[in-house]
Protein backbone atom coordinates (compact mmCIF):
# COMPACT_ATOMS: atom_id res chain seq x y z
CA UNK A 1 0.00 0.00 0.00
CA UNK A 2 1.49 3.07 -1.01
CA UNK A 3 1.12 6.63 1.12
CA UNK A 4 2.55 9.47 0.28
CA UNK A 5 2.25 11.14 3.37
CA UNK A 6 3.16 8.65 5.48
CA UNK A 7 4.82 6.47 3.39
CA UNK A 8 5.10 2.74 2.96
CA UNK A 9 3.49 -0.06 4.59
CA UNK A 10 4.16 -3.60 3.77
CA UNK A 11 3.94 -7.35 5.07
CA UNK A 12 7.21 -9.29 4.34
CA UNK A 13 7.11 -12.94 4.58
CA UNK A 14 10.12 -15.02 5.05
CA UNK A 15 10.83 -19.49 5.26
CA UNK A 16 13.19 -21.29 5.80
CA UNK A 17 13.22 -25.48 5.67
CA UNK A 18 14.33 -27.55 9.01
CA UNK A 19 14.22 -30.94 9.35
CA UNK A 20 11.50 -33.06 10.97
CA UNK A 21 11.99 -34.19 14.50
CA UNK A 22 9.04 -36.19 15.69
CA UNK A 23 6.41 -38.34 14.65
CA UNK A 24 2.91 -38.75 16.12
CA UNK A 25 1.10 -41.84 15.74
CA UNK A 26 -2.58 -42.72 15.81
CA UNK A 27 -3.33 -46.01 16.53
CA UNK A 28 -6.40 -47.93 16.77
CA UNK A 29 -7.32 -51.22 18.63
CA UNK A 30 -10.56 -52.93 17.53
CA UNK A 31 -12.15 -56.17 18.48
CA UNK A 32 -15.37 -57.94 18.07
CA UNK A 33 -17.10 -60.45 20.10
CA UNK A 34 -20.36 -61.88 21.26
CA UNK A 35 -20.39 -60.30 24.38
CA UNK A 36 -19.75 -56.47 25.46
CA UNK A 37 -16.95 -57.77 28.25
CA UNK A 38 -15.10 -60.34 25.61
CA UNK A 39 -14.71 -57.83 23.34
CA UNK A 40 -13.29 -55.32 25.88
CA UNK A 41 -10.85 -58.73 26.88
CA UNK A 42 -9.72 -59.36 23.71
CA UNK A 43 -9.07 -55.33 22.61
CA UNK A 44 -7.08 -55.14 26.01
CA UNK A 45 -5.14 -57.67 25.42
CA UNK A 46 -3.99 -56.18 22.14
CA UNK A 47 -3.77 -52.45 23.70
CA UNK A 48 -1.16 -54.46 26.89
CA UNK A 49 0.66 -56.03 23.61
CA UNK A 50 0.99 -52.93 21.83
CA UNK A 51 2.12 -51.07 25.54
CA UNK A 52 5.06 -53.73 25.55
CA UNK A 53 5.99 -53.05 21.98
CA UNK A 54 6.41 -49.51 22.69
CA UNK A 55 8.02 -49.77 25.97
CA UNK A 56 10.87 -52.06 24.66
CA UNK A 57 11.28 -49.58 21.72
CA UNK A 58 12.49 -46.92 24.48
CA UNK A 59 9.03 -44.97 24.02
CA UNK A 60 8.16 -43.32 28.07
CA UNK A 61 4.42 -43.90 28.97
CA UNK A 62 4.13 -39.72 29.48
CA UNK A 63 4.58 -40.05 25.27
CA UNK A 64 1.52 -42.47 25.44
CA UNK A 65 -1.99 -41.14 25.86
CA UNK A 66 -5.08 -43.13 25.70
CA UNK A 67 -7.72 -40.78 23.46
CA UNK A 68 -10.78 -42.78 23.34
CA UNK A 69 -12.44 -45.68 24.89
CA UNK A 70 -15.80 -47.43 23.43
CA UNK A 71 -17.76 -50.59 23.28
CA UNK A 72 -20.69 -50.16 20.82
CA UNK A 73 -23.48 -52.47 19.76
CA UNK A 74 -23.10 -53.61 15.77
CA UNK A 75 -26.56 -54.36 14.58
CA UNK A 76 -27.84 -54.93 10.60
CA UNK A 77 -30.53 -55.23 8.87
CA UNK A 78 -31.52 -58.90 8.15
CA UNK A 79 -34.84 -59.84 6.27
CA UNK A 80 -36.59 -56.59 7.14
CA UNK A 81 -35.45 -56.51 10.49
CA UNK A 82 -32.45 -55.13 13.18
CA UNK A 83 -30.00 -58.13 14.14
CA UNK A 84 -27.02 -57.99 17.12
CA UNK A 85 -24.06 -59.23 15.27
CA UNK A 86 -21.78 -58.65 17.85
CA UNK A 87 -19.76 -55.84 20.15
CA UNK A 88 -17.30 -53.79 18.78
CA UNK A 89 -14.81 -53.01 21.56
CA UNK A 90 -12.18 -50.20 20.17
CA UNK A 91 -9.06 -47.78 21.88
CA UNK A 92 -7.35 -45.42 20.52
CA UNK A 93 -3.96 -44.48 21.12
CA UNK A 94 -1.41 -41.26 20.51
CA UNK A 95 2.02 -42.22 20.68
CA UNK A 96 4.38 -39.44 20.27
CA UNK A 97 8.19 -40.59 18.86
CA UNK A 98 11.18 -38.52 19.31
CA UNK A 99 13.49 -40.92 17.78
CA UNK A 100 12.46 -41.31 14.10
CA UNK A 101 15.08 -43.58 13.49
CA UNK A 102 13.53 -46.11 15.43
CA UNK A 103 10.34 -45.67 13.66
CA UNK A 104 9.95 -48.18 10.41
CA UNK A 105 11.58 -50.64 13.22
CA UNK A 106 8.74 -49.58 15.49
CA UNK A 107 5.68 -49.81 13.06
CA UNK A 108 7.14 -53.23 12.37
CA UNK A 109 6.98 -54.79 15.80
CA UNK A 110 3.87 -52.78 16.33
CA UNK A 111 2.28 -54.99 13.31
CA UNK A 112 3.81 -58.16 14.28
CA UNK A 113 2.89 -58.36 17.94
CA UNK A 114 -0.40 -56.62 17.19
CA UNK A 115 -1.83 -58.28 13.79
CA UNK A 116 -4.96 -57.25 12.09
CA UNK A 117 -6.37 -55.86 15.46
CA UNK A 118 -4.05 -53.17 15.22
CA UNK A 119 -4.88 -50.02 12.89
CA UNK A 120 -2.31 -47.36 12.19
CA UNK A 121 -4.61 -44.65 11.61
CA UNK A 122 -2.18 -42.22 10.41
CA UNK A 123 1.86 -41.52 10.87
CA UNK A 124 2.47 -37.17 11.16
CA UNK A 125 6.05 -36.67 11.03
CA UNK A 126 6.66 -32.43 12.04
CA UNK A 127 9.65 -30.44 13.47
CA UNK A 128 10.68 -27.72 15.75
CA UNK A 129 12.28 -24.01 14.46
CA UNK A 130 15.26 -23.39 16.70
CA UNK A 131 16.39 -19.95 17.51
CA UNK A 132 18.82 -19.99 14.37
CA UNK A 133 15.66 -20.95 11.91
CA UNK A 134 13.63 -18.63 13.13
CA UNK A 135 16.24 -15.61 13.19
CA UNK A 136 16.84 -16.77 9.53
CA UNK A 137 13.29 -16.66 8.42
CA UNK A 138 12.87 -13.03 10.17
CA UNK A 139 15.57 -11.67 7.84
CA UNK A 140 14.06 -13.32 5.05
CA UNK A 141 10.84 -11.56 6.06
CA UNK A 142 12.77 -8.05 6.35
CA UNK A 143 14.44 -8.58 3.19
CA UNK A 144 10.85 -9.26 1.70
CA UNK A 145 9.35 -6.81 2.67
CA UNK A 146 12.25 -3.98 1.96
CA UNK A 147 12.20 -5.03 -1.53
CA UNK A 148 8.44 -4.46 -1.72
CA UNK A 149 8.29 -1.33 -0.19
CA UNK A 150 11.44 -0.14 -2.85
CA UNK A 151 9.33 -1.25 -6.02
CA UNK A 152 6.34 0.50 -4.47
CA UNK A 153 8.46 3.85 -4.44
CA UNK A 154 9.52 3.54 -7.20
CA UNK A 155 6.11 3.14 -9.13
CA UNK A 156 5.04 5.99 -6.95
CA UNK A 157 8.11 7.94 -8.48
CA UNK A 158 9.75 8.48 -5.14
CA UNK A 159 12.84 7.37 -3.38
CA UNK A 160 12.82 4.70 -0.05
CA UNK A 161 13.22 6.51 3.33
CA UNK A 162 13.95 4.68 6.74
CA UNK A 163 12.07 1.89 8.66
CA UNK A 164 9.48 3.73 11.14
CA UNK A 165 8.43 1.10 12.61
CA UNK A 166 8.04 -2.95 12.36
CA UNK A 167 6.06 -5.34 13.65
CA UNK A 168 6.23 -9.72 13.48
CA UNK A 169 2.36 -10.98 12.38
CA UNK A 170 3.02 -14.23 12.64
CA UNK A 171 5.71 -16.11 14.21
CA UNK A 172 4.97 -19.64 14.52
CA UNK A 173 5.54 -22.71 12.15
CA UNK A 174 3.82 -23.61 9.39
CA UNK A 175 4.74 -27.29 8.70
CA UNK A 176 4.09 -29.41 5.64
CA UNK A 177 3.05 -32.35 7.56
CA UNK A 178 3.18 -36.29 6.13
CA UNK A 179 -0.05 -38.36 7.17
CA UNK A 180 -0.02 -41.57 6.14
CA UNK A 181 -2.19 -44.57 7.42
CA UNK A 182 -1.94 -47.79 7.11
CA UNK A 183 -3.41 -51.26 8.05
CA UNK A 184 -1.61 -53.99 10.00
CA UNK A 185 0.03 -56.62 8.41
CA UNK A 186 2.03 -59.52 8.75
CA UNK A 187 5.43 -58.83 7.62
CA UNK A 188 4.91 -55.14 7.25
CA UNK A 189 8.06 -52.83 5.56
CA UNK A 190 6.97 -49.39 5.90
CA UNK A 191 10.26 -47.20 5.18
CA UNK A 192 9.45 -43.58 6.67
CA UNK A 193 10.80 -40.62 4.69
CA UNK A 194 11.07 -37.73 7.12
CA UNK A 195 12.12 -35.01 4.90
CA UNK A 196 11.45 -31.18 5.85
CA UNK A 197 8.80 -28.81 6.69
CA UNK A 198 8.57 -24.88 6.20
CA UNK A 199 8.89 -22.50 9.29
CA UNK A 200 7.30 -18.89 8.03
CA UNK A 201 7.87 -15.41 10.06
CA UNK A 202 5.81 -12.59 8.45
CA UNK A 203 6.61 -8.76 9.64
CA UNK A 204 4.71 -6.02 8.84
CA UNK A 205 7.21 -2.96 8.10
CA UNK A 206 6.57 0.79 7.55
CA UNK A 207 9.34 3.13 5.88
CA UNK A 208 9.25 6.74 5.36
CA UNK A 209 9.72 8.20 1.78
CA UNK A 210 13.34 9.07 1.21
CA UNK A 211 14.55 12.63 0.38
Amino acid sequence: MVDETSGITVVGVGTVRVPTTEAMLRLRVERRESAPGAALTEAGAIVAAAFEVLRQAGIPDTDVRTATVRVTANKAWVDNHEELQGYDAQQDLQVRVTDLAKLDELLGSLVDRCGTGLQIDDVSLSGEADAVARSQARQEAVRDAREKASEYATFAGRTLGRAESISEVRDRPAPLRRHMAMAASAGMAMPIAQGEEETTVAVEVRWSFGG
